[in-house]
């Protein structure tokens, strides 16, 4: 309850407006954490089945926003997703509902997000490789604990004919 997530605040819990947060909190977190209720198979489901493709599938600069689970604070930036198939392509707009609407809207760590991703091409897909680049700004480095708003941390993840390829 708002009172519960409030408790620091005090007497200003009894505050008009912040009474009237509690849907508003209720409707966002809704919102935030939409990702619980979707699975990768539900966004990578338009495919195209080819004979053999050896070439490799490039999407960049995918933005998200998700919620740190160690701090409940917000964390944002871009992914970049290289996958190469082995019989099946999926639509590029795929790509970019399996980062911004499964994985980022749960409580995530980056390092997990990044892995999961790249599990979930290489599973769904049954590609033959995938690299998965994540790099990101986070509000508790920002505005707590080191308080530092330019550092960015970077995360890579690959499987398969990827795994020991760097992109930049």
């Amino acid at each position: 309850n708002l009172k519960a997530l409030f408790s620091f605040v005090e007497d200003e819990i009894v505050r008009e407006k912040l009474q009237k947060s509690e849907h508003r909190i209720r409707k966002s977190y809704n919102e935030l954490f939409s990702g619980y209720a979707l699975k990768a198979e539900d966004v990578l489901n338009d495919v195209i089945h080819v004979d053999e493709y050896n070439g490799i599938v490039e999407m960049r600069n995918i933005q998200f926003y998700s919620m740190c689970e160690h701090h409940f604070a917000p964390f944002f930036g871009s992914c970049d997703i290289y996958y190469q198939p082995k019989t099946i392509i999926t639509g590029l707009g795929k790509l970019v509902r399996l980062v911004k609407d499964v994985h980022s809207k749960r409580l995530q760590i980056q390092e997990i997000m990044t892995q999961d991703i790249c599990k979930d091409m290489m599973r769904v897909l049954d590609a033959k490789g995938c690299y998965v680049r994540t790099q990101a700004k986070h509000l508790c480095i920002c505005s707590r604990g080191p308080q530092d708003d330019v550092a960015e941390t970077v995360c890579t993840y690959a499987e398969g004919t990827l795994k020991d390829k760097i992109f930049q």
